[in-house]
């Protein structure tokens, strides 16, 4: 599979001009080595002082550029979440992104179909225990002979 084809390089590549470059210029770790994201399993080329801000960062976790700004995403949505706690959920939904949907496209938007489908039903259940029990009423034009929710909740206008 191509996002687990790149492999470490075993000499280390540098940065700047065939004569060295400019060694000192972050902070004197110029070599670049391949690094590979321990959540979606892309490599990418960096010096080791960059790896050491980004393990340090994130917990010792090695993180790449677009998994670091979902984790940062995801603390900010959950304010309560710790670093590790959020690099753990993402690599979770890395790991079942590319258990599914890379290797059964179908599968994958059947399984989407059905969460959608689940979560509707719970937005459904929550709306009718908040706007109080069901009554029996009169057939209406959206529930026949069933249990009537409240007229504000028929999709069709009362007739």
């Amino acid at each position: 599979m191509p996002w687990r084809l790149a492999r470490q390089t075993e000499t280390p590549t540098r940065w700047g001009s065939s004569e060295g470059g400019d060694p000192g210029a972050d902070g004197g770790g110029a070599e670049a080595r391949s690094v590979r994201c321990e959540c979606c399993g892309m490599a990418e080329e960096c010096t080791p002082t960059y790896i050491g801000r980004v393990r340090e960062r994130f917990q010792g976790t090695w993180v790449c550029g677009l998994c670091a700004a979902a984790v940062t995403e995801r603390q900010a949505r959950e304010p309560a979440l710790s670093v590790a706690g959020a690099v753990e959920a993402h690599a979770a939904m890395c790991e079942r992104f590319n258990s599914t949907v890379r290797l059964n496209p179908k599968l994958s938007l059947a399984s989407s179909m059905r969460d959608i489908a689940r979560k509707s039903g719970q937005h459904r259940r929550r709306s009718i225990d908040g706007a109080g029990a069901a009554t029996a009423t009169a057939p209406s034009a959206c529930g026949g002979d069933k249990l009537a929710r409240a007229a504000s909740t028929c999709a069709l206008p009362y007739v």
